[in-house]
């Protein structure tokens, strides 16, 4: 029986782990778009399914969905990528 127990915690383990992972690469590949500029985003993703403008600052949010997950991206006023999230993937 504590084997079973011991090997329950374990795979419960790793998949914890595995998690983290996904999670530190979505970021990643997310924040390499900072300073990047929105045409070089759309070439790559297509057009946002919802651009909105931002007043205050004259940049714009930015939604994408490509490969299965789901963007957010805010740009300044002059097209730049200020910031980068990939947001919940089984929405």
């Amino acid at each position: 029986m504590k084997l079973k127990a011991a090997a329950g915690l374990l795979v419960i383990g790793l998949m914890a782990g595995c998690a983290g992972c996904t999670t530190q690469e979505s970021r990643r590949a997310a924040s390499e778009w900072i300073g990047k500029d929105r045409v070089q985003l759309a070439e790559k993703m297509g057009q946002p399914r919802m651009a909105v403008p931002m007043t205050d600052s004259g940049g714009e949010e930015l939604f994408y969905t490509y490969e299965g997950h789901h963007y957010y991206f805010q740009t300044n006023a002059h097209g730049l990528i200020e910031t980068a999230v990939e947001t919940d993937k089984n929405s």
